[in-house]
């Protein structure tokens, strides 16, 4: 036997099969840049559109990802697979539960685990039992591995930090902002409702000679007056969220959100549009921004150090030129899809023994 030939084993694709609502036949997600050559991917998902703006899972909505996890355990049935990949704490609940349930033990990797808060009572037991033979957490900051392990009896060593990632975002796509909203010329973006800090970041504003356009859910916003400089918006679709994003000076995350991460999804949005950043210290973005250089930090509810801040980096447009092009360079490199997809090729490496050993290209 010619000795420099694979073995059948070694050339083996991986199959990997990917359960999300989100997903459709022109949104392959991380399957888009796994090598063909190397990889088998399959796709299930839901043809009904899943409601995912509410604060709280509805039961709906349960119930669609209960459909969805019961679709892909019978493909599962009918085509096995290397490894599964669900996405989001709700996708891996309903998916890891169906799977014990029917004593399925492919093993399972759930991406975009952010919980947003702590999990008590009968939500926190249950929850131990459905993660209990997941096999990777991906989170999106270092102390979400601690805090997530103890929560969910796991193994420490089964949550995986990597950087946010999506698809990648092009500033000069997303513009029109201020026609369709009538904002200022200049004007801070702040934008986001989970664990957010509005009172404290209203306070801080008010007076400067600045607008502040703020889009959230009203169940983010402050009770109260808002500043007169101060513009709320809701509910808007995402090209419009995202044309404020671009045409903002800097974007402002406050924080006040101390158990679990909040503010990535924005900061990354932000940095991938190349639009500076100014957020809380927290678990949620300490591992994003290097302070002064791709952005700016300022400690958390201190409404005195928000309004220094914000005033210092709009008085200096050289310093807000030189961070934008730092964080959308560190974007580029870090938050995108692709990077996303070289993460989960070293952890198909780690957990089947086909998987590949190439980078990608």
């Amino acid at each position: 036997m010619n000795q420099d030939q694979d073995t059948p084993a070694e050339r083996a694709k991986v199959r990997v099969l990917f359960v999300a609502w989100f997903l459709r036949p022109d949104r392959k997600w991380l399957g888009e840049f796994l090598p063909p050559e190397r990889f088998e991917c399959s796709y299930v998902s839901l043809e009904e559109r899943v409601d995912s703006t509410q604060k709280r899972t509805p039961g709906k909505k349960w119930l669609q990802l209960v459909q969805l996890a019961l679709k892909a355990r019978l493909h599962l049935a009918r085509h096995p697979q290397d490894v599964i990949v669900t996405a989001f704490p709700q996708g891996g609940f309903t998916q890891g539960l169906v799977n014990l349930l029917t004593f399925e033990r492919t093993p399972h990797v759930v991406w975009y685990f952010n919980c947003g808060h702590e999990y008590h009572g009968a939500r926190k037991w249950l929850s131990r039992i459905a993660y209990r033979y997941v096999d990777r957490f991906i989170v999106y900051t270092k102390q979400e591995r601690t805090a997530y392990a103890r929560t969910f009896a796991v193994p420490e060593s089964r949550f995986h930090f990597t950087y946010l990632t999506g698809v990648p975002l092009e500033a000069e796509k997303f513009r029109g902002a201020r026609e369709r909203f009538g904002l200022a010329p200049r004007y801070i973006a702040a934008l986001g409702s989970s664990g957010r800090d509005y009172a404290t970041l209203f306070k801080a504003v008010e007076g400067l000679p600045i607008q502040l356009v703020v889009v959230a859910h009203p169940h983010g916003l402050p009770g109260g007056p808002v500043p007169a400089n101060v513009k709320v918006i809701t509910s808007i679709p995402q090209q419009d969220y995202l044309s404020i994003i671009a045409e903002a000076e800097l974007v402002a995350i406050p924080v006040n959100n101390q158990e679990t991460a909040s503010g990535q999804m924005t900061l990354i949005q932000a940095m991938s549009l190349g639009v500076p950043v100014v957020a809380t210290r927290c678990i949620g973005t300490e591992d994003y921004i290097h302070h002064g250089e791709n952005g700016w930090f300022v400690p958390m509810g201190d409404v005195e150090e928000w309004r220094r801040t914000l005033r210092s980096v709009l008085e200096d447009p050289e310093a807000l030129g030189r961070t934008a092009a730092h964080a959308l360079r560190f974007a580029q490199e870090r938050f995108t899809d692709r990077a996303g997809a070289q993460v989960l090729m070293d952890l198909a490496e780690e957990l089947s023994p086909a998987a590949p050993r190439e980078a990608l290209a």
